[in-house]
């Protein structure tokens, strides 16, 4: 087999089918405590916490989108909430200190015969 008979790429299913997943980083600042839990809560079950109010989220851009909408109701104009998008790239080079997992960012690899 030649090098060329390689293809290498993310899931194949889910990049034909438009829902790619890609690394966010979540953080808020909530100054109600109500708020404040309802909002760990709710970003809670999009991904893990990493920080106290930071947490490391693999969505797709409609999970995306579902999580903002949730947070919408919750959230006041006194509230920040900051996502950033992580290309694949970065999210390997994230350095971590103490109990924090690795960002688990793998390629899955076909072959072509």
């Amino acid at each position: 087999m030649d090098r060329f008979s390689r293809v290498v790429c993310q899931d194949a299913y889910s990049i034909a089918m438009g829902q790619q997943k890609k690394w966010y980083l979540v953080s808020y600042d909530i100054r109600d405590p109500k708020r404040l839990a309802r909002t760990a809560r709710c970003i809670g079950g999009y991904g893990s916490r990493i920080q106290y109010s930071v947490f490391r989220c693999r969505l797709t851009v409609r999970q995306l989108e579902r999580l903002q909408w949730e947070l919408t109701p919750i959230l006041t104009s006194e509230d920040d909430l900051l996502i950033i998008g992580l290309c694949s790239r970065c999210a390997s080079q994230v350095r971590k200190k103490g109990n924090a997992e690795g960002w688990d960012v793998k390629t899955v690899t076909f072959e072509v015969v």
